[in-house]
């Protein structure tokens, strides 16, 4: 082989490098963004309970939250209260959390939620574990404790 064949084949391997890397850091760029719920209080207010969903953002780009909601089977449940915090933009590393009153959520509890959500100012939609199983605990330890 001559020494045009060497450049060639160096070349082919660099420009291959060159293009993993590339992908690689397009993938690392995109906004990781993580839904997560739980009960719990209000700082002014412990008489009464909220579910909170939380957006936290892992990745490295900012990105910005326009709704959030609950979905029971094809239908989404949107907080009527218009949120205060929403639209919003959630940066590296920071997250937001929205939340609905446990008293408005339990008397729909026959609708059966699947999951929370938020969805971002493009329509992607961001979804949390299952819910279900939390809600009927959550609902079922309530009435037993007024028993």
């Amino acid at each position: 082989m001559n020494l045009t064949n060497y450049i060639a084949i160096y070349g082919a391997i660099l420009s291959t490098i060159a293009i993993g890397w590339n992908i690689y850091n397009k993938l690392q760029d995109k906004p990781k963004i993580k839904i997560k719920t739980h009960f719990g209080f209000m700082t002014n207010d412990f008489k009464k309970t909220f579910f909170f969903i939380d957006a936290i953002n892992y990745g490295k780009r900012s990105i910005y939250l326009s709704s959030f909601g609950l979905r029971s089977g094809n239908n989404d449940v949107i907080e009527p209260n218009p949120s205060f915090g929403l639209p919003c933009e959630l940066k590296p590393g920071t997250s937001h959390t929205e939340w609905f009153d446990v008293e408005k959520l339990e008397k729909n509890k026959d609708m059966q939620f699947d999951f929370a959500w938020y969805k971002d100012e493009t329509g992607k939609m961001y979804k949390s574990k299952s819910i279900k199983e939390k809600l009927n605990n959550y609902f079922k330890s309530e009435k037993e404790s007024l028993k």
